[in-house]
């Protein structure tokens, strides 16, 4: 890491006197180079993000990524990212309408309101999702608070989010960019470290706040920087892995489970199935939805480590625990009597210390001890009418 911009001198920086091409091609150049060409703060001379942040996003310079930075100013690190990313998108987002002067071809300016959750909302919507979003806007607490719980979840399933000067949330400068926020950005932070390192110790299901029941256990990592922190997001999607069971037929009901995973957070399967990726890992609590405009009624309940049953539920209640250390030992699912007759009802779970599936049988579906932790489940429902 070079922290001497002086280091730099005329060998990487300009030209050479008998040559119009600089020293250094684009398309090789580190990410703190491209900051000082083009005169970042966010270079070694200013900040030194740039360093900082190379570690995380070289893997991805090749990507066709989009990068979505709040807060354009002179528009230099919008002809960084341009650069860096020379496959990628980039979009840029200020409340200043002369910043629409930046746009180009692989450069996108929309003029938005950080504040507005409405705002942030539509960009997203309109050129998400991302595969890192920068926060280089007001820096108001509650801007940066707002932008993190609006716009974290539009980023990819292996993504970046950054937030940057962090340092108005202390000392001198605290006053003037305070605002209404009742805590800072940086203590929202810390709540989200409490949920990644204490993992399962923390009960997450006293935290009123969604965001931080929702993405506490849902990052892989969280890293503080001078004057920055970037948080690496992990996937809530299936994609990287496979269905307990294999279903040929296509003609299924769409069911979505969200399974609470031991080191994980919650993780979404659309197609009615979750698995613990990690290890040590296991299902926690559990909830199942039928989608809207279907007939079909589930009800469904949870076997605690302990072995005892919880009550009924039905319609994405969440049955289970959250942050407590208590896996699963098993679940039952049944289809409403009213239900019965249009639709049958398969159901599969893998506990841990065994490759075996088992599917459910009278109604429960537990591990052959009874001890072994739940670690997968799938719920497969059918219309009557597809069955040979």
């Amino acid at each position: 890491m070079v922290n001497n911009p002086l280091a730099y001198g005329w060998q990487q920086i300009f030209v050479t006197l008998d040559s119009k091409e600089p020293l250094v091609s684009e398309q090789k150049a580190s990410l703190d180079w491209l900051g000082i060409k083009f005169g970042t703060d966010k270079s070694s001379i200013g900040h030194d993000y740039l360093n900082f942040y190379e570690r995380y996003l070289a893997s991805i310079r090749e990507h066709a990524v989009k990068i979505l930075e709040i807060g354009i100013l002179g528009g230099a690190s919008l002809a960084v990212w341009e650069s860096y990313f020379q496959n990628g998108v980039i979009i840029g987002a200020d409340i200043d309408k002369t910043t629409k002067r930046f746009a180009r071809h692989r450069v996108k300016v929309e003029i938005i309101d950080q504040s507005n959750i409405e705002h942030l909302t539509q960009i997203a919507l309109k050129h998400g999702p991302f595969d890192v979003i920068i926060d280089d806007g007001s820096h108001m607490w509650e801007h940066q608070i707002t932008t993190l719980r609006t716009l974290f979840p539009f980023l990819k399933n292996t993504a970046f989010y950054i937030v940057e000067d962090l340092q108005t949330n202390f000392g001198s400068m605290a006053a003037d960019y305070r605002g209404v926020a009742s805590i800072s950005c940086v203590e929202y932070l810390k709540k989200l470290v409490d949920f990644r390192v204490g993992c399962e110790q923390v009960d997450c299901s006293k935290e009123e706040d969604a965001f931080l029941r929702t993405y506490g256990r849902a990052m892989n990592s969280i890293n503080f920087f001078r004057h920055a922190c970037l948080i690496e997001k992990t996937s809530q999607e299936n994609s990287a892995d496979e269905a307990l069971l294999a279903i040929e037929d296509a003609q299924t009901v769409p069911v979505s489970l969200l399974a609470h995973l031991a080191t994980q957070g919650d993780k979404v399967g659309k197609s009615g199935w979750v698995r613990a990726t990690r290890r040590p890992a296991g299902i926690q609590g559990f909830s199942i939805n039928v989608q809207a405009g279907i007939p079909c009624q589930l009800r469904y309940r949870a076997r605690s480590a302990a072995g005892v049953w919880s009550e009924w539920a039905c319609d994405g209640k969440f049955v289970g625990t959250r942050g407590l250390a208590d896996n699963l030992t098993g679940f039952s699912v049944q289809l409403a009597e009213e239900s019965q007759r249009m639709f049958t009802l398969q159901a599969i779970g893998q506990f841990a210390a065994s490759p075996d599936i088992i599917e459910m049988h009278t109604d429960d579906c537990v591990s052959s001890t009874g001890r072994h932790p739940l670690v997968g489940m799938q719920v497969v429902v059918r219309p009557r009418h597809t069955q040979q």
